[in-house]
């Protein structure tokens, strides 16, 4: 959808036009320099990092990223244990 939105095309002209190894550039692009509108929020987080630290906080970017959604739960992997415990459950 992001990349859709960026070349101002619909998900349908993407999928005629847009062949598997343009995509995957697209990918290894966007990890390099990311097309989505979390760069803003990352340039944001950026600012308000050295604002708030050159006011004598002691924060990190991560403190004060804009998250978009819940994080996903940390699951324990305890190896086999956790592994036939959950065939079991």
């Amino acid at each position: 959808m992001t990349l859709a939105l960026r070349l101002g095309r619909t998900l349908h002209e993407l999928k005629q036009t847009l062949t598997a190894s343009e995509l995957r550039l697209w990918i290894e692009y966007d990890r390099e320099n990311p097309i989505s509108d979390r760069r803003g929020d990352i340039q944001a987080a950026q600012v308000a990092t050295a604002v708030l630290n050159s006011q004598g906080a002691k924060v990190k970017m991560e403190d004060v990223l804009l998250q978009w959604r819940e994080p996903e739960p940390v699951q324990e992997n305890n190896g086999l244990e956790g592994f036939f415990a959950a065939l079991a459950g």
